[in-house]
């Protein structure tokens, strides 16, 4: 595996651990019965230190889980390096995952049978 394939394997499993908290947040707000409002998702960017967060209404977040292989991120976190940008808003970039990023980011994905299991199993080395 080349230098930009491993970058792309670790970002992808980097980024999956943040929707996998994002996944979580949806849940508990449905619970609560909370769906009309915004909530506040972590940045799903590469950076394991990025704290940041974006706000996003329940429907949009919706929309953005129906691809497996895309995150959603602040202005200028994303990296072109390991990702392509699909979608530009004033207050989040939508980013796709290519290659191997794009097959492991699929095959994490919790909305698909297993996808959280097996990011759970594989996830400690992977870590940055």
């Amino acid at each position: 595996m080349d230098e930009i394939d491993a970058r792309r394997e670790r970002a992808a499993r980097n980024q999956s651990l943040f929707r996998v908290v994002n996944e979580r947040i949806v849940e508990l707000s449905h619970r609560s019965g909370d769906e009309a409002r915004p909530n506040a998702y972590l940045c799903e960017c590469l950076d394991t230190d990025c704290s940041a967060s974006i706000e996003l209404p329940y429907d949009e977040y919706q929309r953005l889980r129906e691809h497996g292989s895309r995150f959603f991120v602040l202005p200028g976190h994303e990296d072109s390096d390991v990702e392509d940008v699909v979608e530009t808003t004033p207050g989040y970039v939508v980013v796709d995952k290519v290659g191997v990023a794009g097959e492991i980011a699929e095959s994490a994905d919790p909305r698909k049978a297993g996808g959280c299991r097996q990011l759970q199993q594989e996830v400690g080395p992977w870590l940055s």
